[in-house]
């Protein structure tokens, strides 16, 4: 069943002269199996969305149903969401603190109920997920590990307890070219065997290159939602809110304002390579 919210809207420090609205009347559904990317400027509501979606905050009002159920209702159990759901924050590796990676990565198992080799055949698969060798890494500290290194150990902890619902927050940022490709290919494995990804981030060219569904907020609202190459149409839209449109999508805009005309939808490198590839032939646009 879909993530379902609805009327949602949360003030951080209400009453004070720091009151804030962060999340004003926010309603949207997210389908079983979709990955839907979330895009905004910094302060704009998507991160505290995220959090109300995990049940990391509470909302002033509205509701957030997962599976059908309102996650936020009294009688809720609180441990399937945690098992439902998996977050990962910006830059999760600060928070490392077991004594080797193993033990890290199989925290979030320790009241899962499930048997030790149960519990390491996770850890295991987790590892091998993010490129690791589980034989040779297992007992090291994972504070030994290089900056990228201790994002995936990070991630894999999450990925360990096998959510159906994963939500990330800039996963992305500040990884290379050649480990961001990597890793939003996993997120496109994963996706395709079923796992629901929301992910956030500021980064146009993933999030077009990833995710089938773009939400875009601004001052607490979600004022976009729709297909990624619906979204990117509109650029002039997309710049005046202060974001960007993938490197695809801005080129295929320069070679029909130069009388190349190509279609309108193009936002990912294979789309605008066979487009272009067609006009060489003789095709035209579509």
């Amino acid at each position: 069943m879909p993530i379902t919210v609805r009327n949602v809207s949360l003030t951080y420090n209400a009453g004070t002269p720091l009151e804030t609205a962060a999340v004003k009347n926010v309603s949207f559904e997210i389908a079983d199996g979709s990955f839907v990317g979330v895009m905004g400027h910094t302060g704009c509501g998507k991160s505290t969305m995220l959090q109300l979606i995990d049940g990391l905050l509470k909302p002033d009002s509205g509701e957030i149903l997962i599976d059908g159920e309102d996650i936020n209702a009294r009688a809720y159990d609180r441990a399937m969401l945690r098992r439902k759901v998996g977050m990962v924050f910006q830059y999760p590796e600060v928070q490392l603190f077991e004594t080797t990676v193993e033990k890290d990565v199989s925290f979030g198992l320790k009241h899962s109920g499930l048997s030790a080799q149960e519990v390491g055949e996770r850890v295991r698969r987790a590892l091998e997920m993010l490129g690791f060798d589980y034989e040779k890494v297992r007992g090291k500290s994972p504070l030994g590990f290089s900056g990228g290194e201790k994002r995936r150990i990070a991630i894999a902890g999450v990925l360990a307890v096998m959510p159906d619902y994963l939500l990330l927050d800039e996963p992305i940022a500040g990884l290379d070219p050649l480990s961001r490709a990597d890793f939003l290919n996993l997120l496109k494995k994963l996706n395709s065997e079923g796992m629901t990804i929301v992910m956030i981030s500021h980064n146009a060219n993933g999030i077009a290159e990833s995710a089938e569904r773009l939400l875009v907020f601004e001052d607490g609202c979600l004022v976009e939602d729709g297909s990624v190459a619906e979204v990117f149409r509109d650029t002039e839209g997309l710049r005046r809110r202060g974001l960007g449109v993938s490197a695809s999508r801005e080129l295929a805009e320069l070679l029909n304002k130069g009388g190349i005309e190509l279609p309108q939808d193009i936002c990912t490198y294979d789309k605008l390579r066979d487009a272009l590839l067609q006009r060489l032939k003789g095709g035209g646009a579509t």
